[in-house]
Order: C-alpha cells, then sequence, then structure tokens
C-alpha cells in the first residue's frame, strides 16, 4: 500500500457490504472474483473511510459472500482460510510477509522480528511492521497475530482494542490438535497460490 490516495483509487465504485463481526461492524469491499479490503468502522483514517463508501456501491458478489461466511465461521469458532483476495497494490516481498500471516494459528502470536526471519528477511522486523501497518485485508491476513518482541500488542488499523479483544478470544478458543493439520494443510496450500 502506498498512500490514502491510491486506496481510495483502488476501492472507488467497488461493491461492498457491512455487516456485524462481534461487536463491531465491518465493511467488505470486493468483485465478483476477489476480496479487495476489509475495514473497522473504527478505522484511523475516518475521512478516507467515508470518502471510500461514498464511491462505492452496496452490493454483494459471490466474493463478498464468501468473505460473510469466512466471518460467521470465524465467530463461531471455525477457523477456515479466506477467500481469493486481490494483492495486487503489494510488492512481491509484502505479499510473501502476507502469505506468511496465514501459517500462523489462532491462538498464536509472534513478533514483528520472528516473522521477518521466517520470510528471509533478517533485521526486517520495521519492514515487517511496515507491511502490518499497510494490510487492508485484516482478520483474513492476521496482522492481529503480530506483536512486539517484548510482548506487547503494538498498532492495530481498527484500533488497539480491537486487536486485544481478537487475540484474547483466539486464545480462549484455541482450535483443537485435530483442526490444527488441516489448518497449517490449508493455509500452505493458499501460501503457495497467487492471490492476484
Amino acid at each position: 500500500m502506498r498512500s490514502n490516495q491510491e486506496f481510495y483509487t483502488y476501492l472507488q465504485y467497488s461493491l461492498y457490504e457491512a455487516i456485524a463481526f462481534f461487536n463491531f461492524r465491518i465493511y467488505i469491499f470486493g468483485s465478483e472474483k476477489t476480496i479487495k479490503a476489509i475495514m473497522f468502522d473504527s478505522y484511523c483514517e475516518k475521512e478516507v473511510l467515508k470518502s471510500i463508501i461514498n464511491s462505492a456501491h452496496k452490493g454483494l458478489t459471490p466474493a463478498i459472500k464468501q468473505a460473510i461466511h469466512f466471518f460467521r465461521q470465524y465467530e463461531r469458532k471455525i477457523f477456515i482460510q479466506p477467500p481469493q483476495c486481490d494483492l495486487s497494490l503489494y510488492t512481491n516481498n509484502e505479499q510473501k510477509v502476507l502469505k506468511e500471516l496465514l501459517l500462523i494459528q489462532p491462538g498464536n502470536t509472534i513478533s514483528y522480528g520472528e516473522l521477518a526471519a521466517q520470510c528471509g528477511f533478517n533485521g526486517g522486523a520495521r519492514f515487517v511492521g511496515n507491511v502490518m501497518a499497510s494490510n487492508i485485508i485484516p482478520v483474513m491476513f492476521p496482522c492481529h497475530r503480530v506483536i512486539r518482541s517484548n510482548g506487547d500488542t503494538g498498532n492495530y488499523s481498527g484500533g488497539i482494542k480491537i486487536k486485544e479483544f481478537l487475540l484474547a478470544w483466539e486464545k480462549e478458543n484455541e482450535i483443537s490438535s485435530l483442526n490444527k493439520e488441516q489448518y497449517i494443510t490449508q493455509s500452505m496450500r493458499i501460501k503457495n497460490k497467487s492471490y492476484c
């Protein structure tokens, strides 16, 4: 992600649907085949969110329906992989970091530095932090599972309270060992798949 203007242009004229997710409201932006962005109504850049919503059109697509299913399953403690997402705004290295997030199981966390090393970017904690800050598809690409090396939660585009809620909820509802293997298998398949 580059700038608010680029983000606005990218989502302008997209279709979107607003849904309740736990006690929050999220906006799911997409096309017929892909999810383009997920935004909490508490998004830090409120004017950007308002401008995007005013330029987009409310409506359901097959991809948006799949995204709604993803969030409903998540609320039911069923962790499935996300639908096809458009990562075209990201560089190859940024996409690599986002896809690596899929391997972090619900209930687990990783530090920015550990994620950087896992991606082959030793010393790249700041780079990973910037990728997390620019993640426009939160929860599906679970940047909330990335925390500071000292254990602090760090920032979140939807607000720290949402990040803390998601981490606590996932910890309480960790996937069973029976489903962990299936989750990892699905994650690896998606990680190796082109999302653009």
